[in-house]
């Protein structure tokens, strides 16, 4: 390999992977075949990127290539002119029932051959499925890290008079219920297979602790001791559950098993504690705990020793979610908090340095966050209308769904 090219993937390696560097600017022009989906795939692929915290797309208009002549080649000059470091291109083409693409990524750097081509061929309804798969490969390539581009987002929503729960991919697409309309089903949460959620449902007229399959099927009762049972979560390695119980009086943190035995209480005190959420590794759990007179975050190991308080600006922090995995070497604890103004938005604060980082600001209500399994991007309840995901530096924002919508939770990353 000439050392020219080894020089220029130096580059694009240092500017991915390091923190405080430019976003890679990427540009999605217009797919070559069929109008509709290469449509869509251009939208997913330029929404899948601008996402993932790694990349900025350009805006199309700016482009002067001439598209048509170029097909599924580049001209460097034309789009280093417009300040791109990378670009997409892919033909679509309808065979039967099925969608055949052919993918390929430039970065301009390197001239006229494409550094990553793939071609893939799947039923036309899969064709939002293919454009996440070239996604992922894109962010593969640049950083060697997984995207999250095929997880899924659930959340509790109106239905009559009750509340469902729905989950959704992590763009908003294949909305689908997950329980029916017969109850207040809140406060969804993902088993670490991605294949059930725990969730607290008062179709016993109680807030008891369930579980159901995230494809839909009949639901399991987990907790229905009496007085609270909720906010349950799985640990990393799904052999325990951290959920908020009263049966003693009070409301405090307990770890029982999957199958809803009372492992051991990891939380005496006369004030309430509530929202367990664990690290990344297991061994401590972040919780909200009023204790010293207003809620705030505070953390423990899993054992309950070592009871700390993190937040000590804002009477009001709440809806701690540790992120699964740590990003620029931080351990980020996600969590809604009241300004000074009375205003609700989403921080961020290093569970070691106690750094705090507002994301949201002047973007109305923002509450109930939630890490995609990267820890790269958020998602969180917005008054702005539904479910929005954020970069994780909240520089980049979208709505995914719109409507009423509650306590939306990320789901992990699974692999086929």
């Amino acid at each position: 390999m000439p050392r020219s090219w080894a020089q220029a993937d130096d580059v694009v390696r240092f500017k991915i992977t390091n923190p405080g560097q430019a976003l890679y600017k990427i540009a999605v022009p217009k797919l070559l075949g069929d109008g509709e989906s290469a449509q869509v795939m251009q939208e997913v692929l330029t929404g899948d990127l601008n996402a993932s915290g790694l990349f900025k797309t350009l805006d199309p208009s700016s482009f002067v290539a001439d598209l048509a002549k170029e097909e599924l080649t580049i001209g460097p000059d034309s789009w280093r002119t417009v300040g791109a470091e990378g670009v997409v291109k892919a033909r679509t083409t309808t065979i039967g029932g099925d969608l055949s693409v052919e993918f390929r990524l430039y970065e301009v750097i390197k001239g006229d051959k494409p550094v990553l081509t793939k071609t893939y061929r799947a039923p036309t309804a899969n064709v939002r499925r293919l454009a996440h798969i070239f996604a992922d490969e894109i962010v593969r390539y640049y950083s060697g890290e997984d995207s999250f581009f095929g997880t899924q987002i659930a959340f509790s929503r109106p239905l009559g008079s009750q509340q469902a729960l729905v989950v959704m991919d992590y763009d908003g697409a294949g909305q689908h219920m997950v329980t029916s309309n017969d109850s207040h089903n809140i406060l969804p949460s993902w088993h670490p297979s991605g294949t059930s959620l725990l969730y607290t449902s008062f179709v016993r007229g109680t807030p008891d602790l369930w579980s159901t399959s995230s494809s839909s099927s009949k639901p399991k009762r987990v907790s229905t001791r009496p007085g609270l049972n909720t906010g349950g979560v799985f640990s990393p390695d799904g052999s325990r559950i951290a959920v908020t119980l009263s049966f003693e009086g009070n409301s405090e943190i307990y770890v029982i098993s999957p199958t809803g035995d009372v492992i051991k209480r990891l939380t005496n005190n006369p004030a309430i504690d509530s929202s367990p959420t664990w690290s990344p590794d297991g061994s401590q759990i972040a919780f909200v705990s009023d204790r010293h007179g207003s809620p705030q975050i505070w953390k423990m190991s899993a054992s309950g020793a070592d009871q700390v308080k993190l937040t000590r600006k804002g009477s009001y922090n709440v809806e701690p979610a540790w992120s699964p995995k740590p990003l620029s070497g931080k351990s980020l604890i996600a969590f809604s908090g009241r300004d000074e103004k009375g205003n609700l938005d989403i921080f961020t604060l290093d569970a070691t340095s106690q750094e705090l980082q507002r994301i949201t600001e002047n973007q109305g209500a923002n509450s109930h966050p939630t890490w995609a399994p990267t820890g790269r991007a958020l998602a969180f309840k917005s008054s702005r209308g539904g479910i929005y995901v954020s970069t994780a530096d909240g520089k980049t924002q979208r709505p995914v769904f719109r409507g009423a919508a509650e306590t939306p939770s990320w789901g992990p990353l699974v692999k086929p």
